[in-house]
């Protein structure tokens, strides 16, 4: 039953969180604000509800039972930390803007009286770990995620809701980026597997 109540959490969070960055919301909350406080604070914003519902969702998980599964040592544990500092490493490779991610540069281009000015994250950027796989954050997460050398019952079905929802995030993240960038984003998806980096025959 516990168990249950993992899937669950996690559910509500997946959704909760797939509704607040669905381009009918991102529509509402720009009509609610007007076009200049959105492009200036929305991300902000967005960021500070996003981290207050992680936050409750890991206070409720760690209210619940739970069971040791393995808890590795020596040169087992050391092997998995290896495969964990790839995955860190596969992060760090890849570019990305952690102030615009968060909505720190949108907020400061408000304040210069440029919010609509393009960032970084803005612009289709196929290098790097982009050239391994589509979604380099995801893959690099789950890498660490999946190979912790201690897990739970609990942090066991979290890794695995996780990844499940970083994968079926991958489709509607893609079919945005193809109405932004068209044909380029077409083409890259037939060059780069989408989420291991692994080409499956067709």
């Amino acid at each position: 039953m516990d168990v249950l109540h993992v899937i669950f959490a996690w559910t509500a969070f997946a959704v909760f969180h797939s509704l607040t960055v669905s381009e009918g919301y991102e529509d509402l909350a720009r009509r609610w604000m007007g076009n200049r406080a959105y492009d200036g604070y929305h991300r902000l914003l967005f960021t500070a509800y996003s981290l207050f519902a992680f936050l409750l969702l890991v206070l409720y998980l760690r209210s619940l039972p739970d069971q040791p599964l393995y808890r590795l040592e020596g040169a087992g544990r050391l092997l998995l930390h290896a495969v964990q500092l790839s995955g860190a490493a596969f992060l760090f490779w890849t570019p990305w803007d952690l102030k615009e991610f968060v909505g720190i540069r949108q907020w400061e281009r408000s304040r210069k009286g440029t919010p609509r000015e393009p960032g970084r994250n803005g612009r289709l950027f196929t290098g790097k770990a982009y050239g391994i796989v589509r979604h380099p954050l995801y893959f690099g997460i789950s890498v660490i995620l999946v190979f912790h050398p201690v897990q739970s019952r609990a942090t066991l079905v979290s890794t695995a809701m996780m990844i499940l929802y970083f994968y079926v995030g991958t489709f509607f993240e893609e079919r945005r980026m193809v109405r932004t960038f068209g044909q380029e984003y077409r083409d890259y998806q037939r060059r780069v597997p989408r989420f291991l980096p692994v080409r499956w025959p067709r």
